[in-house]
Formats: structure tokens, C-alpha cells, sequence
């Protein structure tokens, strides 16, 4: 099961009631159920009552033939938002809600048994492409969108949101869909990526599980071809570069906590209070109320009674060949 919404997906209908309807073929111009939307899958949908003010919007589910579609969850309707009491002949067709538009953008769930479904395609670049002109000639094309830029949700690590890159049309064979840190694909990101075949076969897909440690950019690109595709934004904690900041980088005021450098065992340090002391053994201390410093050294570094820092690479103090002197605090 996933969500999934469609163009020109039209059905008639005679079932009346407040329960689920049986689909009665597409109407002469759409799309059925079936072939817009697919067997099991969920959709937003609108009812209207031929000849009267009777509508329904929600979302529903498909059976396993995608012949029945069950009203899930009604949005809006004629009857003060409820389940319409539908009396007679009606039309059924897939639709977008007001609150897809209203609401900042909003993201259904994607679970890992029913995860958010694109539709991957293979055609000719056209200008309209961000690398119009670069790489290859070829583009992917995301439910009929040239290489759009596109945004992930999901946060919890315990309900991460899925998303299914669908390869099985047959002109994406030898364009295997992968996700990469930079463009130019020098890095690869597969932590939370499965795939399944390579492109071009029924069932073949490439997902994504989405929480706060994705990366905030990540590229989809080709592994055989440049510059296919673009690149798809993430609220998140990880941030795929430098972080530049604009004037003053604030730390919290807090009672405990560490600040991490590297690989977070080689150098953390707590800080108490808006206190930080650097340095073991205490020898130099940044607070609130100013510096202050002791005589401090080891193999190769020394902290001064002024508070002056010098380091080496070999244990003597000042400069050697590959190590300059880092920094100097004069009181």
C-alpha cells in the first residue's frame, strides 16, 4: 500500500450510501482507478451526486483490484463535513484538497510497508533542466516533473518517512537511481537507502528512510551518468557542509553538555554555566567574568601565566617544519 494521486482519474458509480463504493469504469476521457492510482493504494478523492449539491471530499482506500474505494477519512462535504447519504448516480475521480495548498507545506506519513511512491522517468534534458548543457543529455523526470528540487520530511528515528523512487518504467535501464552528498557524486549516501534492481524491470525501486541525522542536501543522480538530477532538501540535524555563520555563533546556557570536536573522543569538553575551560588540568579558563590562566604544558602545548598558547609537533615549544603556532591570548 502507498499514497499516491494521479491526473484525469475518473470513475462513474451507482453505489448510494454512506459506505464504501463500488467503481464503475472510467469515465469517457480519464483514467480508472486501477490504471491512475493502482490496486491498494490510497488517494484523495471527490464524490458528487449527479444533478444535485451533494460532494464529498477525503481520503480512501483502494481494495487489492482497485475496483471498491473505501472512504477512509472525510475532509469536507456537503453534509457539514460528515459522510454524504448519496441517493443516486455518481462520479468518482481523484482530486487535491484545499489543505494540500492552505497548510504549510504538508506531508502524509510514508511507512516502510506503505512509503510515498514517485514515479521515475527517463527522457531528453531540455533547458528547464538545472544542468542544461552539462553531463549527460538524458534527464529523470519525478512523476512527470523535470528534476524538480524536491524536500523530505520525517524527524522521529522511530517512524521514519519512506520514500519510493519507482525504476521499473523501461526507459530508466541502464540509469540506476542513486543518492549522493554532492553532485558531482563523489560520495555516496546509502545509510536508510535500499534498492531493489538496477532500473527498467517491474519492481525495481530505490528508497529512502528519512529521519533528523539525514543529511539537509542530498543529491539523486545516475551512478552511470552526470548530472541527471538535483537535489532534495531535509529539516535536519546533519549538516552536508561547512557551516557558515553569519556574525555570532551562541551557545546554550547549560547545566551539563559537551562540546564535541572531531570524532567526539578526542577532544569534548563540558560546559557549565556559560564556562568553558580549555585545556586539561584547567590552565586556561574563558567565563563570564574574563580570563584566567595558570602555567600549564605537555608533550605540545603550553599555556603561559598571561594566558599565551604555543604548540608543536614534536614537544618543543614554539613552531616546526608542517605546525605553526596556533593562537595567542594576551592579557
Amino acid at each position: 500500500m502507498a499514497f499516491k494521486l494521479n491526473d484525469r482519474v475518473k470513475e462513474s458509480s451507482a453505489t448510494t450510501g454512506t459506505g464504501t463504493f463500488t467503481l464503475g469504469g472510467a469515465v469517457s476521457g480519464f483514467e480508472s482507478f486501477s490504471a491512475g492510482i493502482g490496486g491498494g493504494n490510497t488517494t484523495y478523492y471527490c464524490i458528487f451526486e449527479t444533478g444535485t449539491n451533494n460532494f464529498e471530499v477525503g481520503f480512501g482506500t483502494l481494495n487489492g483490484g482497485a475496483s471498491t474505494l473505501a472512504r477512509t477519512n472525510i475532509i469536507s462535504s456537503s453534509n457539514s463535513d460528515a459522510a454524504v447519504n448519496f441517493a443516486g448516480a455518481t462520479e468518482v475521480f481523484c482530486t487535491v484538497p484545499g489543505a494540500k495548498i492552505s497548510l504549510p507545506t504538508p506531508e502524509e506519513y510514508g511507512s516502510s510497508s506503505a512509503p510515498k511512491i514517485i514515479t521515475v522517468k527517463v527522457g531528453t534534458k531540455t533547458t528547464a533542466h538545472p544542468y542544461s548543457g552539462q553531463g549527460s543529455s538524458s534527464a529523470y523526470f519525478l512523476d512527470g516533473l523535470e528534476s524538480p528540487a524536491i524536500t523530505f520530511s520525517g524527524a522521529d528515528s522511530s517512524y521514519k518517512y519512506y520514500y519510493r523512487f519507482d525504476i521499473s518504467d523501461s526507459s530508466n535501464s541502464g540509469h540506476p537511481f542513486r543518492f549522493y552528498l554532492d553532485a558531482a557524486k563523489s560520495t555516496a549516501y546509502t545509510t536508510g537507502v535500499t534498492t531493489s534492481g538496477s532500473g527498467g524491470s517491474s519492481g525495481d525501486y530505490t528508497q529512502i528512510a528519512v529521519d533528523a541525522n539525514t543529511p539537509n542536501i542530498l543529491y539523486y543522480q545516475c551512478s552511470s551518468h552526470s548530472l541527471m538530477g538535483n537535489f532534495a532538501n531535509t529539516i535536519s540535524n546533519n549538516i552536508n557542509g561547512n557551516l557558515t555563520v553569519g556574525s555570532q555563533l551562541i551557545m546554550p546556557d547549560v547545566t551539563s553538555g559537551k562540546i564535541l570536536i572531531g570524532d567526539g573522543t578526542s577532544y569534548q569538553e563540558s560546559a557549565v554555566s556559560g564556562d568553558a575551560t580549555i585545556a586539561s588540568g584547567g590552565a586556561l579558563t574563558l567565563a563570564n567574568s574574563g580570563v584566567s590562566a595558570a602555567s600549564y604544558t605537555n608533550s605540545s602545548i603550553t599555556v603561559d601565566a598571561k594566558g599565551r598558547v604555543t604548540a608543536a609537533s614534536n614537544g618543543s615549544a614554539g613552531a616546526s617544519a608542517g605546525f605553526a603556532v596556533a593562537m595567542a591570548i594576551a592579557l
